[in-house]
């Protein structure tokens, strides 16, 4: 998709988007299995940096649901377009810093946060080289970034995708671009992908129901699953990086 020809560059159509989305989770105060799998992860790649009270900023926070159990590890501060969604997240958190904008129009300080975590949102924004620099450039040298966002290897065989609606951006990436994306600025310590799907193509062959059961007989359908996702098979992208010294 080429994004030059989009209408969706409109920052205040991308407000609406997901003003309006965010809303359907703010209606029933309710997180999707996936989302609270990909939550998971990052609190678990967090946890493995050993860190005392670090600075957290999360790029993407939507109502807060997830600075709800960053803010337990040290400071938060929390970015999203969505404005509704920012008043939910000030009321889950009460002791977190939000800030309702476009994260590449704020004015946020140079190396002032020890970590950087975003989910799922890289693949939503105008630029995602200068959503990488702008990760970078708040970081402090050595800090950590956590992010996740869609494999597109696996959404690319995937059946009854939506197209983009008005107002959302969307570019997924292979582990490969990611990692080009990421290498100016950080060392990449953990990537893999979580959550296996895709029932086209090769992918529908790999998940189909009559293999699957086959080799649960041989391997636990849990080992299966991790297998699948070291393999690259996973929905989700995830890695952990950290910002180079001489960055």
């Amino acid at each position: 998709m080429n994004l030059d020809s989009v209408k969706s560059w409109d920052v205040e159509t991308q407000r609406k988007f997901w003003n309006e989305w965010d809303a359907r989770y703010l209606q029933d105060s309710t997180i999707g299995d996936q989302a609270l799998r990909r939550g998971e992860a990052a609190i678990s790649l967090l946890k493995s940096c050993s860190l005392e009270r670090p600075h957290i900023v999360e790029f993407g926070c939507g109502n807060g649901w997830l600075a709800e159990k960053l803010v337990e590890f040290g400071p938060v501060t929390g970015v999203d377009i969505a404005e509704s969604a920012i008043a939910e997240a000030r009321r889950r958190v009460p002791g977190g810093t939000f800030y309702a904008g476009d994260a590449l129009s704020l004015d946020l300080a140079d190396e002032i946060f020890d970590v950087v975590v975003t989910l799922e949102m890289l693949s939503h924004v105008p630029s995602q080289p200068g959503f990488v620099q702008l990760m970078a450039r708040v970081l402090k040298k050595g800090g950590y970034l956590i992010l996740t966002t869609q494999n597109r290897t696996v959404y690319m065989r995937r059946r009854g995708i939506s197209p983009p609606a008005e107002g959302q951006l969307r570019r997924w990436v292979t582990m490969r671009e990611l990692r080009n994306q990421l290498h100016p600025y950080f060392d990449l310590l953990k990537a893999t992908t979580l959550q296996p799907a895709g029932d086209l193509g090769f992918l529908g062959i790999i998940n189909s129901t009559r293999l699957n059961r086959l080799v649960a007989k041989m391997i636990p359908r849990a080992s299966l699953e991790h297998l699948k996702e070291r393999f690259g098979l996973g929905q989700t992208l995830i890695v952990l990086a950290q910002k180079r010294f001489d960055g």
